[in-house]
């Protein structure tokens, strides 16, 4: 269980340790439900490289598949065929299924849920929709509801080494996204901060794990 001197070991770890100023959040896609879910099951163990290649050209050729636009209709997404939507947007597997089917069953088991665009949405009463979707969790939905806008922590497995790294021990998934949440609370951000402070300290510290350059 997670301590107030952890919690203050971890302060010190980014204050000291994360580079000044932090790295730009990309901000993710607000209003576009569609890509920001394409995005959150992609990224699972994936890269984002440049725009065609990676997550980013995943959701890059699935937009232009779509003909463009605000991509806001889980419907739509649903009633694609998986093995079409394989081929836009690759063959990667999660939990030995292609992420194209987790994602289609997820958009069919949200919008069966009543969710079919961004404003729908309720992360506390529809996580089970997602969560029950086999190769998903609850680390890939927190990401999912960041990308919508909502402050989170994606607590992965990059965030999770990095935390327990500060406070000297090994920590669960949960624990580390609780305990930068309790660093968060204590922290003041300024003014004409763009992003929520939140997911802007998660985004920095799964920068720096990663070893990334600044933006």
């Amino acid at each position: 269980m997670a301590t107030s001197s952890d919690a203050d070991a971890l302060e010190k770890g980014i204050k000291e340790k994360l580079p000044q100023p932090w790295s730009r959040w990309p901000g993710g896609y607000p209003g576009e439900i569609e890509i920001a879910l394409l995005d959150a099951v992609r990224s699972i163990r994936a890269r984002y490289r440049t725009r065609d290649t990676g997550v980013r050209g995943a959701t890059a050729r699935y937009r232009e598949s779509v003909g463009g636009g605000p991509l806001d209709d889980l419907t739509r997404l649903a009633a694609h065929d998986p093995e079409h939507l394989a081929t836009i947007i690759g063959r990667q597997e999660t939990s030995g299924r292609t992420k194209a089917e987790a994602i289609v069953e997820a958009a069919s088991n949200l919008s069966a849920a009543g969710v079919r665009g961004a404003d729908d949405l309720q992360p506390e009463s529809h996580k089970g929709a997602y969560t029950r979707v086999r190769g998903l969790g609850k680390v890939t939905w927190e990401y999912f509801t960041m990308l919508l806008g909502k402050p989170g922590v994606k607590a992965d497995t990059w965030v999770t080494r990095w935390v327990a790294e500060q406070i000297g021990r090994p920590v669960s998934s949960d624990e580390a996204g609780a305990l930068v949440r309790e660093v968060a609370g204590r922290m003041a951000d300024a003014p004409d901060a763009s992003g929520p402070l939140l997911t802007r300290l998660d985004h920095q510290i799964w920068l720096t794990a990663r070893g990334r350059q600044r933006d």
